[in-house]
């Protein structure tokens, strides 16, 4: 069996979103570094047309496609996938990858590219959530992903977790490794909303997209105990001033602002 090797060069702000669509027409894995997003997908479920209607929509296209021997692709996916050390506190890598020691060493396993710590959105997020104190703390992670800030958080020694995600996908890769690290305290729910939740959060985190986190602001103000932290990232720093508005409107403080590369991330304080 072979496999087929796509190498696109693109900027990492688009790296997640493109896995995500490669996996979902087929793709094994993926893995980024230096610009370049390199897929791998067996030679049967490769399209061409496919992938240039797909990548044309970014302004994209392949740089290189190569074939890969069934017994080199997953050693050549390895060697490229590389782990992500978040601040001084954090390492997540996957199976292959050895521990570095470092306190909280969060496995995992990457189907794709998105949520393995990477992406300026979920190192923010993680380091956000890590100066909190979660210890018998409720906390919500909407949007899971792969489960990252899940493990994070129980890590942290969290009394309950909810994980919720809309792409089953995400919600099988979150179970996976929520198993991988024995998280304790680790719910998760296939959900695209968090109206049907009866209890409220000491702390929530929500690392979607602009306009979902908007539409569920409301909904994440009612599940938040007052004095509970609501940490929103998948903003750009030019959406400040609009976030900042309605999260004004929800009685939500701001009290911590980071950007990297343009991505905004922010820490509320329900009062």
């Amino acid at each position: 069996m072979q496999y087929k090797a796509l190498h696109i060069t693109c900027d990492s702000h688009l790296e997640e979103t493109i896995s995500f669509l490669l996996h979902e027409a087929g793709y094994d894995g993926t893995s980024y570094e230096n610009g370049e997003l390199i897929a791998y997908c067996q030679v049967q479920n490769f399209n061409e047309t496919l992938v240039t209607e797909l990548l044309d929509n970014f302004g994209l296209k392949a740089n290189n496609i190569s074939d890969v021997a069934n017994e080199n692709w997953n050693a050549s996916w390895e060697e490229n996938f590389k782990e992500a050390v978040i601040g001084k506190n954090i390492q997540a890598r996957a199976p292959f990858h050895a521990s570095g020691g470092y306190l909280h060493d969060i496995i995992i396993s990457p189907k794709m590219a998105f949520g393995t710590g990477h992406h300026e959105t979920t190192r923010m997020s993680a380091l956000s959530l890590e100066k909190l104190n979660c210890i018998d703390k409720t906390v919500l992670d909407m949007g899971c992903g792969s489960g990252l800030l899940s493990i994070l958080a129980s890590q942290k020694g969290a009394k309950k977790v909810l994980a919720i995600d809309y792409d089953i996908h995400c919600v099988e890769n979150a179970t996976e490794n929520i198993h991988l690290n024995r998280a304790k305290n680790v719910e998760i729910l296939h959900a695209d909303s968090v109206n049907q939740l009866t209890e409220k959060f000491d702390i929530i985190v929500s690392n979607i997209v602009k306009n979902i986190n908007l539409r569920l602001l409301p909904e994440f103000v009612s599940k938040l105990h007052k004095g509970g932290y609501l940490i929103l990232c998948g903003f750009l720093e030019e959406d400040l001033h609009e976030q900042q508005t309605a999260a004004l409107e929800h009685g939500l403080e701001l009290i911590e602002k980071n950007v990297d590369n343009h991505w905004l991330q922010t820490q509320y304080i329900r009062r």
